[in-house]
């Protein structure tokens, strides 16, 4: 690759068309959901009532996230479920608006570790509520569309929950989170997922926290500290969830149907890649769901999220190597707005300008996004 800046090549972020964070949050609160159940699911409002945490007594497991690392965010009264209050959609919209973002696809925040509740019409009765208040908020934000939960506690009342909101204007795709997923992604217990969204072109998002794959008690795996978890958990997640899916011939099964993964980077992609080949080639015996290699999957119907791409200034060649090896056409630019994490469209943009033409730029600025989620 070379740095020389060539005619078709953006000089500056202005020139790019339009940029999409593929990975934005918003914070529904314990009361928002609540605020939002239906008569089905009005029994559980005790669960929100009585605990100071609420959901920690079905979930057996608190926040992840320490709460200092939202200090920032709140007025320093002390949060006891380690959660912050100010990242609204307002905020979300905001913060996508000042860092030069045209439009956001919004994640859950709190209930990232719905997987972990074991109560099943628990699990189903918060997926319904987060998603009528997702769907009632997102009118007010012309730069914000979302991403349907689902509970995989119950596949078919999640299919159902697809059908029942899929033809909202600001319904963009289905988010099967990826911690906890057990089983992983590939099994057959979720393929009524998968059919309701490829029925109502949905894509699937599978977004991760810092908790792990494994249950209570287990979620921890002798991590010490948070810092450990974060490193590993999101993308090991996302490599037994990503392989589960190829292995298991999910792509073969729902042809038309799209993922895309989020909140690990992408320095992992590349080394998963070959060893899913590798491993096609070698137990192909194994794998008879799948007559094709994983990576010609991979190339039609899997996008990967950038955020957080780490502390790539020094060797941007390093970061565009990446990209080339996986491909500019299924990389989607993602801030994370508004975590304080976040990543601004400079920090892929000034990276990769150098190494890839305007087109590729301006696929993986926002492009790709508007392509995978019909924006």
């Amino acid at each position: 690759m070379s740095q020389t800046i060539e005619p078709d090549r953006l000089s500056s972020l202005e020139d790019v068309e339009l940029i999409v964070d593929a990975d934005a949050h918003a914070q529904a609160s314990w009361d928002d959901i609540r605020a939002h159940l239906d008569d089905d699911h009005r029994r559980f409002e005790r669960f929100f009532e009585q605990s100071p945490a609420p959901g920690t007594e079905m979930n057996l497991y608190h926040s992840p996230t320490p709460t200092y690392l939202y200090e920032d965010m709140t007025d320093g009264e002390e949060d006891p479920a380690g959660l912050y209050d100010d990242a609204k959609l307002e905020e979300t919209a905001a913060v996508t608006e000042r860092i030069g973002v045209d439009a956001g696809v919004v994640n859950p925040t709190l209930i990232l570790n719905l997987n972990f509740i074991r109560e099943r019409d628990y699990a189903v009765a918060i997926m319904q509520g987060y998603n009528d208040w997702l769907v009632s908020e997102l009118d007010a934000y012309d730069n914000l569309v979302g991403n349907l939960v689902v509970a995989p506690h119950d596949p078919h009342r999640s299919a159902e929950e697809i059908d029942r909101l899929a033809d909202e204007a600001d319904v963009a795709g289905v988010q099967l989170l990826g911690t906890a997923l057990l089983p992983p992604a590939g099994h057959a217990s979720y393929d009524p997922i998968y059919e309701a969204a490829a029925a109502n072109d949905l894509p699937i998002s599978m977004h991760t926290s810092g908790a792990g794959m494994k249950p209570f008690p287990e979620q921890s795996y002798w991590a010490e500290t948070y810092a450990e978890d974060h490193v590993t958990q999101h993308p090991f997640a996302h490599v037994t969830n990503a392989a589960s899916l190829l292995l298991q011939g999910v792509p073969e099964r729902f042809p038309d149907l799209t993922f895309v993964f989020q909140e690990a980077g992408i320095g992992y992609v590349p080394y998963l890649l070959r060893r899913l080949d590798t491993a096609y080639h070698e137990f192909g015996h194994e794998i008879p769901a799948l007559p094709n290699p994983p990576r010609e999957y991979v190339a039609d119907s899997f996008y990967w999220c950038t955020q957080p791409l780490g502390h790539t200034a020094e060797t941007p060649r390093h970061l565009a190597w990446i990209v080339e090896l996986i491909g500019p056409e299924n990389i989607l630019f993602a801030a994370d707005a508004p975590h304080p994490d976040f990543d601004t469209p400079e920090e892929l943009f000034d990276r990769v300008r150098a190494y890839f033409g305007a087109d590729a730029i301006n696929d993986m600025m926002g492009q790709n996004a508007v392509e995978v989620y019909d924006i």
